[in-house]
């Protein structure tokens, strides 16, 4: 599988380091506080769920002391009917209570997932180059789905749960003081596992998310490169290093989830304990008389009230050490600042004439490896600019800064006299019709992929454009015709007829420059000649650059430029080149005999 580079000169800003804690309260005030109205329902429901069940003790002490003791046995359908009430009531609480938590915890992440991708589109191709596809994914699904848990499985319950502690408290101390003095004594145990298992379980569960990184990476080029793999017979191999790597991530969410459960049981054998104590020293003062069997059991119940809520906080707390890694994960990508952006002054490009200028430009993907040296050329407005050269020599990357999808470091470029760092970056590139090396489809049909490049055009816009780029005749051939689903990244289509849609895509935004990068590198001689004549007469109103390997397509171009490593080695139409006997007349020669053998 292809590993991207993990260097850039263009490399974003390195994020601000920021605390777990201020990344949390970030969270908060980012996402949850669009929606405080909900946040403020679930905890007032949450509260009233609690609140439903508050009379059950006193219920129980009402049946033991004033009903069974005292004998009064008609009084038992009191009892049933103020349970059945307490129970319907708690119920329907609780319906409520979910269907709120629900809505609040998608919503949440909603937000999240959209603002991440929307925070994505901004970024300079430089963030992409060194970031896997798999990683983005695994930030946007598998991080969203986390913190929608920590939401969902009790956050906002955390102040109802010390609202609800405050309550239970006052009334113990009023049932009986020297038992509630003993439910107290064991709280500080808590504070203790608390201080044992908080990092141990954060740092963890960062290992864990840079884990799920790992597989989901795995996993998207397994499935991306699988003609490749089964091509070279690797299902064996990479099925192997999948399974390595889940093994790793088997074992770790295996050491996390016991780390949680341990710290859960402790919670829970504190609980048990302090239940214990006053069972233990609450019979005491039974048989000392100074207290009822009814009273100890409403009270012993009301002891659930106080561990319940701290062994809740316990869990909620484990949920919230699994999430913190996400939301560092998350701040992490939201705090990286595109690189390339519109200044604060940036000015709207007209149609113009199309007027381009390099000037001096130096490039590189990194510092110490310049791919471009000291360009500068001069394209006319209606100019067709020819850029040829040997595989590396830079000619893809100079079609990649003219519309700004990489910034240079040195020199400049203008169009109709104005720098593109001074325009705005939407209506430069509306301005600039461009058609990579690589086509690039979506999986909708193919009257969606050549309207993507204006989502308003009629259908007959769509259909000039592809018989202008020779693909009409295919299209028209199929079933479904322009409705025709292609499939992810036109899976179900050639390499040519796919840069034939590509071209097509492009010509629908009438750009004032177009740029063909190696465009026809994929079709053969027969219907490179048919796209060729076509794009000449539309070139005849634009400044076209056109990067070609096959010297037939740069034949009519106004000017020539030759590019070795990176530098201009020579320039000029093509019949003072082939007069020059330089680089482009061997190339040209070689290419010529080769088209000869072929024929």
């Amino acid at each position: 599988m292809s590993i991207k580079s993990e260097s850039s000169s263009q490399s974003q800003t390195t994020p601000i380091e920021r605390t777990p804690t201020r990344n949390f309260v970030r969270l908060l005030n980012q996402y949850l506080r669009p929606y405080v109205f909900w946040l403020f329902l679930a905890a007032g429901l949450t509260f009233l769920t609690t609140a439903t069940t508050l009379p059950l003790p006193w219920i129980i002490r009402y049946l033991i002391d004033d009903v069974l003791v005292a004998g009064e046995s008609d009084k038992l359908i009191n009892v049933f009917l103020m349970v059945l009430g307490v129970m319907v009531g708690t119920q329907m609480v609780t319906l409520s209570h979910q269907y709120v938590i629900a809505h609040l915890s998608q919503r949440v992440k909603f937000h999240i997932r959209h603002s991440l991708v929307e925070h994505l589109h901004r970024l300079s191709l430089s963030y992409f180059d060194r970031t896997q596809t798999g990683k983005l994914m695994s930030r946007i699904i598998s991080d969203g789905y986390a913190i929608q848990e920590m939401l969902g499985s009790g956050l906002v319950n955390i102040f109802t749960d010390f609202l609800t502690l405050i309550v239970i408290m006052v009334v113990l101390f009023t049932i009986n003081w020297k038992l509630a003095l003993i439910t107290v004594v064991v709280l500080p145990c808590y504070a203790i596992t608390h201080r044992l298992f908080a990092g141990r379980m954060r740092d963890t569960s960062k290992k864990v998310r840079r884990k799920t990184d790992e597989v989901m990476m795995n996993l998207e080029e397994c499935i991306s490169g699988v003609r490749v793999v089964k091509s070279f017979v690797k299902e064996r191999y990479e099925s192997d290093q999948f399974k390595k790597k889940l093994d790793t991530h088997f074992e770790l969410n295996m050491h996390q989830n016991v780390m949680g459960t341990m710290w859960n049981a402790i919670a829970a054998f504190i609980s048990g304990a302090g239940a214990a104590l006053v069972l233990w020293y609450g019979g005491i003062l039974i048989s000392e008389g100074v207290l009822t069997i009814g009273t100890l059991l409403a009270f012993h119940a009301y002891t659930a009230f106080i561990y319940g809520p701290i062994v809740n906080l316990i869990s909620v707390n484990v949920t919230v050490q699994r999430a913190n890694a996400a939301i560092d994960r998350l701040f992490e990508t939201l705090d990286t600042p595109p690189l390339i952006q519109d200044r604060p002054d940036a000015v709207a490009i007209t149609k113009g004439k199309g007027h381009v200028a390099l000037d001096g430009i130096t490039f590189g993907y990194s510092d110490q490896s310049p791919v471009l040296k000291n360009i500068t050329l001069d394209a006319e407005s209606g100019m067709n600019v020819g850029i040829v050269g040997p595989s590396g020599s830079g000619k893809s990357t100079l079609a990649k800064l003219i519309p700004r999808l990489y910034d240079v470091k040195q020199g400049s470029i203008s169009i109709d006299g104005l720098d593109v760092k001074d325009l705005q970056l939407s209506s430069l590139r509306e301005r600039v019709g461009m058609v990579p090396q690589e086509s690039t489809l979506f999986s909708g049909t193919i009257a969606d992929n050549i309207r993507y490049g204006k989502l308003d055009a009629s259908d007959e816009e769509v259909v000039a454009v592809a018989q202008m780029a020779n693909v009409h005749e295919f299209i028209v051939t199929l079933e479904h015709q322009y409705q025709t689903r292609i499939g992810e990244q036109g899976v179900k289509l050639s390499g040519g007829q796919k840069q034939r849609i590509s071209i097509a895509r492009a010509l629908l935004t009438d750009p004032t420059i177009l740029i063909l990068d190696d465009c026809t590198s994929a079709l053969d001689s027969k219907t490179e000649a048919k796209i060729q004549e076509t794009l000449n007469t539309l070139m005849k109103d634009r400044t076209s650059f056109i990067i070609a390997h096959r010297l037939s397509s740069v034949i009519h171009c106004d000017v020539i430029f030759v590019l070795v490593d990176g530098e201009i080695v020579e320039s000029g139409n093509h019949d003072a080149l082939i007069a020059q006997g330089g680089l482009y007349s061997r190339m040209y020669s070689r290419q010529y005999r080769m088209e000869e053998t072929a024929a």
